[in-house]
């Protein structure tokens, strides 16, 4: 009797905690649906208010409030979604797991805000502590891109090979550069050969490296070893001739070696490394034609291209071969057209840019940007099928 007794009571319990949770489930759902309903309505306070209200006492809506901090930030309501992630990790008894996705996403927020020291500390702990070092650090990296501080960033991709991420020694190349044409510009060349150096060994064969340590040697007075280096970097790297043309022509009147420069040319075309329109053009976007070789070059981009050879020929008379005058007038103008117009565009996502850049600004993505493969008389918003429609 007493233990039919006792089990009846132990029943009653079960079902009176039975129908407390079906009770509370109903009343955070409803809670939740009026969330929504704030969200929908455009009242993204409100529903601030009721879904930090449901992650204060109840675990099973944090995932509902990574969603939500996600869209804010998406959003671009950045303040919304640090209030959101801040409450989730400033609550007691969050699981570890929990805690790290919610540091990550509140780091994320302050950095897409612009508060890149908070993101940074945050980012830190979660390098040193964390349960996804190599989230953290890749983050840094770009934090440490972005405030321009080459050496942090560096040191972040040395901490990203330790936890097995692929190695980018193009990237840390382009750091040690950075801080070399930095030394250089402070007169520093001791220092600026160090870090030269130092990209040497993350890259060989690096153009920007070698475009450097032409610049060092024209410097120091040792012009032949700046026409051996510029030569070696356009037949390696032929997209960079606008950037190294003239430093080239510098380094070879520098020597005396006036026939440097034109065997240079010479080399490109016999080698089929680059042709004679890819050279003009080159020197167009340069701005450095004052050359026969180059002249030469300019006449032929003339008559092979279809827009040119209109435009010339209806300022010249038929037949009548331009002169070294005509040429680099026509060279001058060319260039003015392409100063208003991009020089450069990235390979990765598209983007336009008026001068060289090492990093594209819009991907971040090193050494992507080439001289566009033509002239464009036109803005590419006013192109024949450029619309979006």
């Amino acid at each position: 009797m007493v233990f039919t007794g006792t089990l009846a009571t132990g029943w009653g319990a079960t079902a009176v905690y039975a129908e407390y949770r079906r009770r509370r489930r109903a009343r955070r759902r409803e809670r939740y649906l009026e969330g929504v309903r704030f969200l929908l309505d455009d009242n993204p306070d409100r529903a601030l208010e009721v879904f930090l209200g449901l992650a204060a006492n109840d675990d099973e809506t944090i995932d509902t409030h990574f969603a939500l901090g996600s869209l804010y930030r998406r959003r671009g309501e950045v303040d919304r979604a640090i209030r959101v992630h801040q409450h989730l990790v400033g609550r007691p008894g969050l699981q570890p797991h929990h805690r790290d996705a919610a540091m990550t996403e509140l780091a994320r927020d302050y950095f897409r805000a612009g508060l890149y020291d908070h993101a940074e500390k945050l980012f830190l702990e979660l390098a040193d502590h964390g349960r996804e070092p190599a989230v953290a650090l890749a983050h840094l990296v770009r934090i440490h891109e972005l405030q321009h501080d080459w050496t942090q960033a560096a040191a972040m991709h040395e901490r990203l090979r330790a936890v097995g991420v692929p190695e980018q020694p193009g990237a840390i190349a382009h750091y040690y550069c950075e801080l070399a044409e930095a030394a250089i510009a402070q007169r520093d060349l001791d220092l600026a050969r160090e870090h030269l150096r130092s990209a040497r060994r993350e890259q060989k064969d690096f153009g920007r490296s070698a475009i450097l340590r032409g610049d060092l040697a024209r410097m120091q007075g040792e012009p032949r070893l700046a026409v051996q280096l510029y030569r070696r970097v356009v037949r390696r790297d032929f997209h960079l001739l606008p950037l190294v043309l003239p430093r080239l022509a510098d380094a070879a009147r520098l020597a005396g070696d006036a026939d440097a420069f034109d065997e240079s040319l010479r080399e490109l075309l016999q080698n089929g490394v680059g042709n004679r329109s890819e050279i003009a053009y080159a020197a167009i976007v340069s701005g450095y034609y004052d050359d026969p070789v180059i002249l030469d070059c300019v006449r032929e981009l003339l008559a092979t291209d279809s827009d040119l050879r209109d435009l010339t020929g209806a300022l010249l008379p038929a037949g009548v071969q331009p002169t070294a005058d005509q040429l680099r007038s026509v060279a001058s103008a060319l260039r003015n057209v392409v100063l208003r117009h991009a020089r450069y565009r990235c390979s990765v996502c598209g983007i336009d840019s008026s001068t060289f850049l090492w990093q594209c600004p819009a991907c971040k993505s090193w050494d992507t940007l080439r001289a566009v493969a033509a002239l464009e008389f036109l803005p590419r918003a006013a192109r024949p099928g450029s619309g979006s429609g």
